[in-house]
C-alpha cells in the first residue's frame, strides 16, 4: 500500500511543472500560415534574412516532401496525393513555385502553411490517372 501511495505522489510531484506552465497561446507559440511560408520563400537574395528565410523555406517543403514519400511508399496502404516528377526541381525553384502559387491563390493564405503546401503539390504535380479497370464478363 505505501508503494502505490509513493507511485502516486511521485507521479503528482512530476506533473507539476506541466500544470505550472502558461497555455501554448500565452507561450507566444506560433503555427506559419500559407502567406507566412510564402513571403519566406519569396524573400529576395539581396535581403539580409535570406539565409534564414530561404532554409525555413526549402527545409518545410523537404521536410512535406519526404513525410509523404514516406508514408506513400510502396507497401504501404497510402495512395500518393502528389507524384514529383523525376528529376525533381531544386529547392530554389519549388520554393519560388510555392510563393507565386500563394499570390495566385490569396483565398487561401491564412490556412496552416502545411495544408497550403499539400494544395500546391498536388495542384502543380497531380498523379497520373491509373488505367481503367475492365470488367469481367
Amino acid at each position: 500500500m505505501r508503494f502505490k501511495t509513493f507511485l502516486s505522489a511521485a507521479a503528482l510531484l512530476a506533473a507539476g511543472p506541466a500544470f505550472a506552465q502558461a497555455p501554448p497561446a500565452a507561450r507566444g507559440s506560433h503555427t506559419a500560415t500559407v502567406a507566412e511560408l510564402a513571403a519566406l520563400c519569396a524573400t529576395p537574395q539581396t535581403d539580409a534574412n535570406f539565409a534564414s528565410a530561404d532554409g525555413l523555406c526549402r527545409g518545410f517543403i523537404a521536410g512535406f516532401a519526404q513525410y509523404h514519400a514516406v508514408m506513400t511508399q510502396p507497401g504501404t496502404r497510402h495512395r500518393p496525393l502528389f507524384c514529383v516528377p523525376d528529376p525533381a526541381p531544386t529547392g530554389a525553384q519549388a520554393g519560388a513555385a510555392f510563393a507565386a502559387w500563394a499570390r495566385s491563390n490569396p483565398q487561401v493564405s491564412n490556412e496552416l502553411a502545411v495544408d497550403g503546401l499539400a494544395r500546391w503539390f498536388i495542384a502543380t504535380y497531380p498523379c497520373p490517372q491509373p488505367p481503367a479497370r475492365r470488367l469481367a464478363r
